[in-house]
């Protein structure tokens, strides 16, 4: 059941542990360094399912997310914010599947996605 995954963060750090613990999965990654580039990468190839970091120069997490949401075309399309802020509530209301924080959840991140995966 493994699947298409984007990662974005501004981070390459943190892209590189979640790409490498996706991988170690079976997932197939690509990685995005902003809201820009996310939303360029979506549009070029749609994956199964986003992991989006909230804090980023230019278009935050928030607004790439009500963005997608916003585009029929992009129904299909879960996603999973995956960050250290603490603003569960902003981030179901711009339209996240769930909701993941760096700190703490990382190690449940591959779970994580197998259960939205199937929703």
């Amino acid at each position: 059941m493994p699947g298409k995954i984007l990662v974005v963060d501004d981070s390459k750090l943190v892209t590189d542990i979640v790409k490498l613990r996706l991988e170690m999965c079976g997932f197939e990654v690509r990685l995005a360094h902003s809201g820009e580039e996310a939303l360029a990468s979506i549009a070029e190839e749609m994956p199964d399912l986003m992991v989006l970091d909230v804090q980023m120069p230019g278009i935050d997490g928030y607004e790439v997310c009500r963005r997608l949401r916003d585009n029929p075309g992009f129904d299909d399309l879960r996603i999973i914010m995956l960050t250290s802020s603490d603003d569960k509530h902003a981030a179901f209301e711009a339209g996240v599947d769930d909701y993941l924080n760096k700190d703490l959840d990382l190690l449940n991140l591959p779970n994580r996605v197998r259960m939205v995966l199937e929703l």
